[in-house]
């Protein structure tokens, strides 16, 4: 805290007696939509110098900041509209302060049917409060799964069971357009498996949100942001792709679009079909009285997994804007998902004497599992201007349905067995359904108040319902009988109302961001088996700050400080349990604790391409697995950890080569330390971490454009698994055919199937080594077509449900 009063007052010092003037205004065209990225120009008045030069935001607002006292005029131009100069300005102290208001820009219909734009967005993008990962029209987004993606993004890493770290913090949140998608583990891994990569627009990496987003997520927020239409007209696309890793797999899809003065139509359906295969070594060794130095094990088992999957997935999204009148815009959007991933395993299990060196048995189970989900969700949204200067209101309200269910059968054989007499077989089904409801409303006002800045307020409340009925037979006798020792029904309940403030304010070159937002939870989850019942009821308060200070052009420094909590996700709570075999399985735990993280980031950046950002966050109840059993059967169980500190430092940098080539290099340096409460001591578990990702793009003319990317992560500690280092090698070629109206693209992911997973855990009596070779390694061809028009409007949807769906777990 020290630190950052010290900073705070060097950055409020610095504009002691500050007398510089701001310039602000916003861009319409004749319809009086906004004009987004066009260049405003402030000229001396006497010799038409350029003093100052800023691009419109998206919604069309501009500020001309830090001006001295002088006469000046306002020039804008872009592409499409006639050129603006405003009257002359004098700015003389007496109003520090002036607000061209609403400026319409005319358009010119010569430039207009002479001229094409072509542009291509950067890779990678660092912004004040995100880094972006342009993905649209990416060779490295063909054939693949968002899923796969993900692990591409700089930062961001992806287990298989779908939990995610950022910058090696676990705990993050994942929303789609904005809005969580109340789902983790195995059934976000699922949502994420079956959503096609050509179908994401970018990925936003959001380390420290302000308080106008929800306070959950420990590690931060990954916004994905799907592809939507801004063109007016009738316009769509239709695409195809095909392709093979150790199995086949193919996609294909199409949107239409259609936009009037009056009316918005969009909708899109997406089908994804992969044959994947998979093999996953586990090593266990088991200890009396823990793992002290010298101790052997007693005993240790070995398991060979190979895993066939068919992952089928279906999405679909049909969504309408009415635009009443120039203040008040209505929308509806429904989007759907429904998806299979039927799995058949083969596992060998053997267990040792590691003392006499004998074989206990040696085991071998057939498990095959068929799972299918569906998810739905219904919004009603509203959005008032009141005036042109940024003065607005907008509601949404969300429904979310989510219905998933496994249904598994583990069938068990012995080959050795102790005494040489072999049991008979062992068989286990398993009936695993998950139904959700998630009712939302969200309400968000912003208002721009003179000489005070932007105030941001809102309120949000939200309803969960999980009704979970698992039931487990097992084989007796020739005849299936229920299970009720592994059996469970759950029924758990959630609401959440938050409120936030945020209030944003130019001094000159300093901008400081203020926010507060308050949730009141309250949950409860009832085991209706054992009738037994958790409630907890708490309100916390979650502050933020940002201060930007621009030093000149050039050199811009940030400081910001969040403080986030993770609530344990929805199947976390749920003590059913899931048999990966019959020696394996993981469980639920209903008396975890919200994890509660501070977040402080300090960031340097240089003309707006190169960015250093030093990084520190505090956790405490940190939820994460641990093991327990023993070598008759083995578990995994979510725990809240005692303590979990966060240090790091990140490179960002965006270079141009040639002309034709162009990279963003992302480096960061990390280091974890968990403080677990162990069975008798507390225990520190720690370790530094580094990862490298960097990526090319190569424009070679004539239509052809390739792309390289790499990828690099040293071991990395969380919890008590420790996960070893690997590296990914993806490279793709694109042509533009059809007069440009179609592309061709080609991708190897993976080049050299470096990406298998190497993890370590040891606590309590048991220590685990485990091997996974996904199916990573793909060679995939993509052919897209596009047509309609080519006019520019439009808006990205977002609902106010995201955030809730990453915790269905």
């Amino acid at each position: 805290m020290k630190v950052i009063l010290t900073l705070l007052s060097f950055f409020l010092c610095a504009q002691i007696n500050a007398q510089t003037h701001q310039v602000r205004g916003r861009l319409t065209d004749e319809q009086q939509k906004p004009v987004g990225y066009a260049g405003i120009f402030l000229l001396r008045a006497s010799d038409s110098t350029k003093v100052k030069a800023v691009v419109s935001d998206s919604t069309g607002y501009f500020n001309l900041s830090d001006v001295p006292k002088g006469k000046y005029f306002v020039r804008i131009s872009y592409i499409g509209y006639q050129h603006y100069n405003s009257e002359p300005l004098e700015l003389n102290g007496s109003s520090l302060i002036s607000n061209l208001g609403s400026i319409s820009m005319l358009s010119d219909q010569m430039a207009l049917n002479t001229v094409e734009i072509k542009a291509n967005k950067a890779a990678i993008v660092q912004q004040l409060d995100r880094m972006v990962m342009n993905v649209e029209n990416s060779i490295m987004a063909e054939g693949g799964t968002a899923l796969e993606l993900l692990n591409k993004a700089p930062g961001v890493t992806v287990s298989e069971s779908g939990e995610l770290s950022l910058k090696g913090r676990p705990g993050t949140m994942v929303m789609i357009n904005g809005k969580p998608t109340y789902l983790s583990g195995n059934q976000l891994a699922n949502l994420l498996r079956g959503t096609a990569s050509n179908t994401i627009s970018r990925i936003e990496i959001m380390a420290n949100p302000s308080s106008k987003f929800d306070a959950a997520g420990n590690g931060g927020i990954v916004n994905i942001i799907l592809k939507k239409s801004v063109k007016t007209g009738l316009n769509g696309t239709v695409s195809a792709n095909g392709g093979a890793g150790r199995a086949a797999r193919f996609g294909g899809g199409t949107s239409l679009n259609y936009r009037a003065e009056k009316v918005s139509l969009f909708g899109n359906y997406n089908y994804f079909y992969q044959d994947l295969e998979g093999s996953n070594e586990v090593k266990r060794d088991f200890y009396r009285d823990g793992m002290a130095a010298g101790k052997s094990p007693y005993n240790s088992s070995f398991q060979q997994m190979d895993e066939k999957a068919k992952l089928r997935s279906q999405n679909f999204q049909v969504g309408m804007d009415l635009f009443l009148n120039e203040k008040n815009t209505l929308g509806f959007l429904v989007n759907g998902g429904v998806g299979k991933y039927p799995t058949i395993q083969s596992t060998g299990n053997r267990l040792s004497d590691r003392e006499t060196g004998g074989l206990l048995w040696d085991a071998h189970t057939s498990t095959t599992g068929k799972e299918r989900w569906t998810d739905m969700l219904y919004n009603m949204n509203y959005k008032h201007l009141f005036n042109d200067k940024g003065h607005e209101l907008s509601v949404d309200l969300d429904y979310v349905s989510h219905f998933s269910k496994m249904d598994q059968q583990l069938d068990t054989r012995f080959s050795v067995y102790p005494g040489g007499v072999l049991p008979a077989k062992k068989s286990r089904i398993g009936d695993l359904p998950s139904d959700n409801d998630i009712y939302v409303a969200k309400i968000d006002y912003t208002l721009p108040v003179e000489n005070l800045g932007k105030l941001e307020a809102g309120w949000k409340g939200s309803m969960v319902r999980m009704v979970n009925n698992l039931k487990y037979d097992t084989l007796q006798n020739g005849v299936y009988v229920p299970d009720y020792s592994t059996s469970n029904d759950f029924i758990y309940r959630e609401q959440i109302q938050a409120g936030y403030i945020n209030l944003k304010k130019d001094f000159g070159k300093l901008s400081i961001q203020a926010g507060l937002r308050g949730e009141y939870t309250y949950t409860k989850g009832h085991q209706l088996t054992t009738d037994s019942l958790v409630k907890r009821s708490y309100f916390k308060l979650f502050p933020s700050v940002f201060l930007t200070q621009e030093i000149n052009d050039q050199n811009r420094l940030q400081l910001s400080y969040s403080r986030r909590i993770e609530r344990p996700g929805y199947w976390d709570m749920n003590p059913f349990r899931v048999y990966t075999d019959p020696f394996s399985y993981e469980e639920g735990n209903p008396y975890l604790r919200p994890s509660i993280v501070n977040a402080f980031e300090f960031g340097y950046g240089f003309r707006s391409r190169y960015y250093t950002t030093l990084t520190y966050n505090s956790s405490t109840d940190v939820i994460s697995s641990l093991l327990g059993g023993n070598s008759e059967l083995a578990f995994q169980r979510p725990e809240n950890l005692a303590t979990f500190k966060n240090y790091g430092i990140s490179f960002t940098a965006t270079v141009d080569f040639t002309k034709w080539w162009t990279g963003t290099q992302f480096v960061n340096l990390f280091r974890n330390n968990f403080s677990i409460a162990g069975q008798k001591e507390e225990e520190s578990i720690k370790g530094t971490s580094f990862t490298f990702d960097s990526q090319h793009t190569f424009k070679l003319g004539n239509g052809w454009k390739a792309e390289l990317s790499g990828l690099y992560k040293t071991k990395v500690i969380s919890g008590v698994f420790t996960t070893q280092s690997y590296y990914m090698v993806s490279a793709g070629g694109q042509k533009d055919i059809l007069k440009d109206k179609a592309s061709l693209k080609l991708l190897v992911n993976d080049i050299f199937q470096s990406r298998q997973i190497k993890q370590s855990a040891a606590y309590g009596n048991i220590a685990t080594y485990s091997h996974s070779r996904p199916d990573s390694r793909a060679i995939v061809l993509s052919f897209s077509y596009r047509f309609g028009g080519d006019g520019a409007g439009g808006k990205q949807r977002s609902t106010a449900s995201e955030d809730l769906k990453g915790r269905l777990k």
